[in-house]
């Protein structure tokens, strides 16, 4: 019997960097990303190179629809699935006043509602193993406020909550249900622009994407209910839990306004 991790958010950045490192550990792949992001290359890559077997699917997983027919294609492909990694998100800087709102909804679809629903509807995948996995990725943005990026920090807290929630209600059932919260990560240009003007600082607080998801699924392997890749990292969070939000707020804003393109 094949046993599959289901990765979403699979064709770039950190849902990529855990693709390779599990086809490396020679897991079983399905790799689902939005169309047009050169999946089916990336699949081919891994087999080849890893010797696994790999499948894709490429929807949008903002439509409920969307994650319902990616269940059912699942069912019909009879996969068994004993590890899922909630990987796919979206976030971005911007004054709230001036954000899409369209943007906005989208944040709040993919990050809570997309999933929240896709967890739901493989967990009976899951169950079919006495032992099974569920990685989920917030932020080190759920851990505190931030200004200047609409509704995504809230998102994250929202997938902080709703994985340690979920440990203690399915580890009876022999589900380990883990968080893993990176900082900032250099995944697309758009990112690297926005890092680049924290100068220093920003180059200090990025951590490595293969070193994030090396980490992270070490850290699942050996039960941690809660991970933070990389030193500057876990600093930041005891910043958040030691220094009140009222002394940290005006550095916040000074910091994020700087990440705010540049108007010409």
């Amino acid at each position: 019997m094949k046993k599959y991790v289901l990765i979403t958010g699979a064709s770039a950045g950190l849902g990529k960097a855990f693709a390779l490192e599990l086809a490396r550990q020679g897991q079983n792949l399905i790799l689902v990303s939005l169309p047009h992001e050169n999946l089916e290359a990336l699949a081919q890559h891994i087999r080849l190179t890893c010797n696994v077997s790999v499948s894709y699917y490429e929807t949008d997983l903002c439509q409920r629809t969307n994650i319902e027919a990616l269940v059912a294609w699942l069912q019909a492909g009879r996969f068994e699935i004993f590890y899922l990694i909630n990987n796919a998100g979206i976030g971005g800087s911007q004054a709230f006043d001036q954000a899409d709102t369209g943007r906005i909804e989208r944040i709040l679809q993919l990050n809570i509602i997309g999933t929240s629903l896709l967890t739901r509807l493989v967990l009976p995948f899951l169950l079919k193993f006495p032992q099974s996995y569920i990685l989920n990725v917030s932020s080190m943005a759920a851990f505190s406020p931030i200004p200047y990026k609409t509704v995504y920090p809230a998102s994250k807290a929202f997938i902080y909550s709703f994985s340690l929630g979920l440990r203690a209600e399915l580890s009876a059932l022999g589900v380990q249900v883990s968080v893993v919260h990176p900082g900032p990560m250099p995944h697309s240009p758009e990112n690297q622009a926005r890092l680049s003007r924290h100068g220093r600082l920003g180059r200090m607080a990025t951590v490595p994407l293969e070193l994030i998801a090396r980490t992270a699924l070490q850290r699942v392997q050996q039960g941690q209910p809660v991970i933070i890749p990389g030193w500057t990292n876990k600093f930041g969070y005891w910043m958040t839990r030691w220094i009140p939000w009222s002394w940290r707020q005006p550095l916040m804003v000074s910091m994020l306004r700087k990440e705010l393109t540049p108007t010409v």
